[in-house]
């Protein structure tokens, strides 16, 4: 079965292309020069802007249209050792080693009974003074790659700022999936939002040379990529 989009539909997404290629840095043109643009009526118009709005692409602010900047993926950031100015907190819930069953010696691809570190955290960033949570964490390592990091730093470093830090230049790949799932029991009770509330979970497999490290984040969607408005821009619009 085809789905088939109407003009609108097609047009947000033609905006979304200029703005991902920088050709809009920091407003939109008016609706007016849009439909010009685009030879429909300023009501197709609105309809587009409104299905951007609604994916978090733009904000109306007054009579203009601010293309939303877009925070970090912290992730991405901390595991290739890049910076961030927000200031994130990580808090451990379970630290401990277990012998790998068969499950989790396929995963890691070790022999049964490898001592595995089990290491879950939940990961908050400071938002316009508020303290937001991102993710449960679970990361599955051998117990040699992890037992001589400092974990007592994991409130204010990630896993990987620890790991990049004690493995730094060595060869590193990563492969991953995304799904959404329902969240569990626990976990909703960890991430503070209702029993099977849907989440994005990352599913990663990392390897430090050879050896593999096995990482479930699961996110609350909403706040695993969010959208701010550059409150400048309004300032520098008005000078």
């Amino acid at each position: 079965m085809f789905n088939i989009i109407n003009k609108s539909e097609l047009i947000a997404k033609d905006i979304e292309f200029q703005i991902s290629n920088k050709i809009y840095a920091h407003y939109l043109p008016s609706e007016r020069k849009l439909a010009d643009k685009y030879s429909v009526s300023r009501n197709t118009i609105r309809e587009a802007l409104e299905i951007l709005k609604n994916k978090g692409a733009i904000s109306l602010i007054v009579n203009d249209y601010v293309i939303n900047k877009p925070k970090e993926d912290l992730d991405w950031l901390e595991f290739f050792g890049k910076k961030t100015h927000h200031i994130t907190r990580n808090y451990i819930v379970k630290n401990e080693v277990f012998e790998a069953n068969k499950k989790f010696a396929q995963k890691l691809e070790v022999p049964l009974a490898t001592q595995i570190h089990l290491l879950v955290y939940k990961r908050t960033v400071n938002e316009q003074q508020d303290n937001i949570t991102l993710s449960i964490d679970y990361i599955y390592a051998p117990e040699k790659l992890v037992k001589n990091l400092p974990l007592k730093q994991l409130q204010e470093y990630s896993f990987w700022n620890l790991l990049a830090k004690k493995y730094r230049g060595k060869k590193l790949k990563e492969y991953q999936s995304l799904s959404i799932e329902s969240v569990n029991f626990e976990d909703a009770n960890l991430l503070d939002i209702p029993v099977r509330s849907k989440i994005l979970q990352r599913s990663s497999k990392i390897f430090i040379d050879n050896e593999a490290i096995y990482f479930v984040s699961k996110k609350i969607p909403s706040n695993s990529l969010l959208m701010s408005i550059d409150n400048n821009l309004k300032k520098e619009k008005e000078q």
